[in-house]
């Protein structure tokens, strides 16, 4: 590259900015280069030109959760019909190494945006790739399309409520602390006496489980459960039919994030959905207009409410 800064009549940085497409670089001067690289056999090594697509990266916690694949499969569905690319990475609920992965996608990669599910870390100075998180951010500085689900999991209590069940257990696993927090603090805003979390040692539908086996052991009362996500609610409910209880005859069951297979089950689940389809829609929308405009800078947090689906698990 020395070499070649030399036979131009340029510096080394000149030389790197015109293989890797910067725009303060004339066409006239990017044309000797690539004509003087032809000619001494370097082009095709130095060359790093952008794909004519697009790329958009999609950081999220995990791929083997019904619930994140749902925002990952809209959003391609969305960044396709533009006729861009989606890359997707996990970063297994590491902040750090969720950060570790914009890094990469901005600095290395240099994509052309960033969608992160769940922003947890927050963004070092000179990350300037456009980026957009969805469901919830800890760093106020990013553009962020959040959910609220403490609506709909009042909207939940109340529907318990409706139909005589006033004896409520949260079933949550290790991650859903925050889901357990609302579901508290609604409870005690509605004045329930009669309500309690219990926190799974799996996952998915075995949590769901382990969630039920733990309260026939505690011999605790209850006719309702509310579950952390729609997973748990099937683990759930197929262990209250193996205890001979029926659903929601005898224990109503409430699911979230209202999945697929919701209103597909044997006995089909009540459950919040998150409005995914809008959700990816606001952020997609927004993460254009700073891929078009790098000088366009709203830095401001959308807030979606949750709405609650009634199935026949609580009825």
């Amino acid at each position: 590259m020395k070499d070649l800064a030399k036979l131009c009549n340029v510096s080394v940085s000149t030389i790197s900015k015109a293989f890797h497409s910067a725009n303060d670089i004339s066409a006239e001067t990017c044309e000797l280069i690539f004509k003087t690289a032809r000619e001494y056999g370097c082009y095709d090594k130095f060359f790093k030109g952008k794909y004519r697509k697009k790329i958009i990266a999609v950081i999220c916690p995990e791929m083997v959760s019904d619930y994140y694949m749902k925002y990952v499969e809209t959003l391609k569905e969305l960044i396709e019909k533009d006729d861009c690319i989606q890359i997707v990475s996990a970063d297994g609920f590491s902040s750090e190494k969720q950060l570790e992965l914009i890094e990469y996608y901005s600095g290395y990669l240099k994509v052309d945006g960033i969608f992160v599910l769940g922003m947890n870390c927050q963004l070092k100075k000179g990350i300037d790739t456009p980026l957009v998180s969805l469901l919830h951010s800890k760093d106020n500085t990013v553009d962020s399309v959040n959910t609220n689900l403490q609506k709909a999991m009042r909207d939940a209590l109340l529907l318990l409520q409706s139909i005589g069940k006033d004896y409520t257990i949260f079933i949550g696993e290790k991650l859903t602390t925050g889901k357990a927090e609302d579901f508290k603090n609604q409870a005690k805003l509605l004045g329930l006496k009669s309500f309690k979390v219990v926190t799974a040692d799996h996952r998915f539908e075995r949590a769901g489980e382990d969630g039920v086996k733990k309260l026939i052991r505690s011999g605790d009362t209850f006719n309702s459960l509310i579950c952390a996500y729609d997973q748990i609610a099937f683990g759930a409910i197929k262990q209250l039919k193996r205890e001979g209880l029926k659903v929601p005859e005898d224990v109503a069951v409430i699911g979230m994030d209202n999945i697929d297979s919701t209103d597909y089950a044997e006995t089909s689940l009540t459950s919040v959905d998150t409005n995914t389809k809008e959700t990816c829609m606001i952020a997609w929308d927004l993460l254009k207009k700073k891929i078009k405009n790098p000088y366009y800078k709203s830095k401001q947090t959308i807030t979606l409410n949750s709405r609650l689906i009634i199935r026949e698990s609580a009825k």
